[in-house]
């Protein structure tokens, strides 16, 4: 009678957790967090129109100090792109694409070499300069975090057991950058933050929704992971556009 009324008590925990997940999946949004406090918030920062004065910015290649044997070039060339995208989705600065600028100067070679119509060839020189330079460092990159779970008991079950016999994991992605604003004539810095992207997942039974890790960024497309990448990215942007000294801006 006693095992009849836990396995009635066990089925109908499964039934509510599952019927919970849908909505528990929808709270679960990636998080972002500037350690370094001031100026705007980051929603205040993505909800005011700006049609004003802009720095010219480059983003370079970011690098890896976590040490753990999952960085690659292509993950930092991945991350600059999306930091560059982001800036410009900021509308506060020119953003100048220095990743593909062998492929500008080979444009402009190739239009002065006589084989290019004259007025519709890329003119030698034309290239512009950066006032500043943003550097990122990737400091902590956790992709599956633990949270709580457990597992099924052996011998009499009390509530303890039975909650982890439903097999239920929380877990999170995590992901900590140091950004670096310089001047790119003096070398000075101008503005320095860590930023943290943070976002949650679930498993049940062992099965983790929507996270499938492997070698390159390509591999957290549509996951947790790459939802904290982009949660911490954005971050970024909204900091240094609010943190850029008024100099830059013009």
């Amino acid at each position: 009678m006693e095992k009849r009324v836990l396995n009635l008590v066990m089925l109908f925990s499964v039934l509510i957790f599952t019927i919970s997940c849908a909505q528990m999946q929808q709270m679960m949004e990636p998080q972002a967090t500037v350690v370094t406090q001031g100026g705007s918030s980051i929603g205040q920062a993505r909800a005011e129109a700006y049609n004003g004065p802009k720095a010219r910015v480059a983003v370079t290649r970011f690098t890896d100090k976590t040490a753990k044997g999952w960085y690659t070039g292509e993950i930092g060339d991945s991350m600059a792109f999306m930091l560059s995208t982001s800036l410009f989705h900021t509308n506060r600065f020119i953003v100048l694409d220095r990743q593909t600028v062998d492929d500008v100067i080979g444009e402009q070679d190739f239009g002065a070499s006589g084989r290019v119509k004259k007025e519709t060839a890329a003119k030698i020189g034309e290239i512009e300069g950066a006032e500043l330079l943003v550097k990122g460092a990737v400091t902590e990159f956790e992709p599956h975090n633990a949270g709580v779970g457990g597992g099924v008991g052996s011998g009499r079950r009390g509530w303890g057991e039975i909650a982890a016999g439903v097999g239920a994991m929380f877990q999170k992605a995590h992901i900590a950058i140091e950004i670096q604003v310089i001047d790119a004539n003096t070398s000075r810095l101008v503005a320095a933050s860590r930023v943290e992207g943070n976002c949650p997942k679930m498993s049940i039974g062992g099965a983790v929704f929507g996270d499938h890790l492997g070698a390159g960024l390509g591999a957290y497309k549509n996951t947790s992971t790459e939802k904290a990448i982009r949660a911490a990215i954005d971050a970024a942007a909204n900091f240094i556009a609010t943190q850029t000294p008024a100099q830059y801006y013009h």
